[in-house]
């Protein structure tokens, strides 16, 4: 990779949340800024994976140089350190749970016609949905390559399944779509398949390769992706300065957590969504969904919708740590619990 190409592909965007939202003694900052590098090292680079094809980087390349999180690469590399496994065994795990995740969003972008992502363009609409699809494909096969090389069936078996469970979740979802509904048992069911499911597999391959844990990890990683997508659904209502459109999912006629739960609390909400979904375009849009999330917000019953989903989150961050808690004491499982912290810190 170049000098110029690896500039493209910023680090992590995690360990500095970290850094804002917890107060981090010197030691600490520079075991992060190790992390950072380790991370930033991998070969994020897909331009030259594909010299044949060019254009079918390029979607790829758009979003990933666009930055994120990172959170799943840096996750493994932490638990690495707190398992006392090399993170060199451990490097195409990270990498292969990076590009799964933004093959997702590369192909859920053209699902729910999204317009930006991360602060740019999406890519289908600067290249085209037939090329960033493609796009997509060849990252999910790129992640299984690399996961073949390891000659380890039980991992690749794993990461099968969990590409699986994103699929059906994103089907799950589907089946919502411009419906009325109450089903909050569902609405968290699509959580678990297409958020949490890959953070189990990224927490749980760790503890494979290291002999240990992995069981925790696996639930450790699941109560820890409910928790973050349903701390996506209370931003979906209440964010502001976060980069995301607030109402995204009434836009796209989705009850998320919070909505469901409104539906199942609030006859005048249900007749105020019923009259919305009722007048979505072809395409399933709802064109005024700032003015009905506001009118939703007005429902005496909203605040109390709002405090069921903030309690799930809170107890599935609980859940998260404890799992976590059964890991050996060292100062690398205490970061791995802040940054765990500083993720959810935006609940509060």
């Amino acid at each position: 990779m170049s000098e110029k190409d690896s500039q493209s592909i910023p680090g992590p965007a995690a360990s500095a949340e970290l850094g804002k939202k917890i107060s981090l003694g010197l030691e600490t900052k520079r075991l992060l800024l190790e992390l950072e590098r380790e991370v930033e090292r991998l070969d994020w680079e897909v331009t030259d994976r594909y010299q044949s094809v060019p254009n079918l980087a390029a979607p790829a390349h758009h979003l990933l140089s666009a930055g994120g999180k990172r959170v799943r690469p840096l996750l493994i590399s932490l638990l690495s350190r707190a398992l006392d496994i090399p993170f060199k065994q451990l490097q195409s795990c990270a990498v292969a749970a990076e590009l799964v995740h933004t093959a997702t969003l590369l192909h859920d972008d053209i699902l729910d016609g999204a317009t930006t992502r991360r602060g740019r363009i999406t890519a289908h609409l600067k290249y085209d949905a037939h090329t960033t699809i493609l796009s997509g494909d060849a990252l999910l096969a790129k992640a299984i390559v690399d996961i073949a090389a390891l000659n380890e069936p039980v991992i690749l078996g794993r990461l099968g399944q969990t590409v699986h469970e994103l699929v059906e979740g994103e089907c799950l979802q589907a089946d919502l779509q411009g419906k009325v509904h109450s089903d909050v048992d569902t609405v968290l069911e699509v959580a678990r398949r297409k958020t949490a499911s890959l953070f189990a597999w990224s927490a749980w391959v760790a503890g494979y390769r290291a002999g240990k844990h992995a069981d925790d990890l696996f639930r450790f990683g699941t109560h820890l992706g409910l928790a973050f997508q349903l701390l996506d659904d209370i931003i979906d209502w209440e964010g502001k300065d976060t980069g995301k459109n607030r109402f995204q999912d009434l836009l796209e006629s989705k009850l998320n957590a919070t909505g469901a739960m409104l539906v199942k609390l609030s006859p005048s909400a249900r007749d105020l969504l019923q009259v919305a979904f009722s007048h979505a375009d072809k395409d399933g849009y709802i064109q005024n969904s700032k003015e009905l999330g506001e009118k939703l917000q007005a429902c005496k019953e909203y605040p109390e919708a709002l405090l069921w989903t903030r309690k799930e989150a809170e107890k599935h961050s609980a859940f998260a740590l404890a799992e976590l808690g059964k890991l050996p004491n060292s100062q690398w499982k205490s970061l791995t619990e802040n940054l765990v912290k500083s993720l959810l810190e935006r609940m509060r």
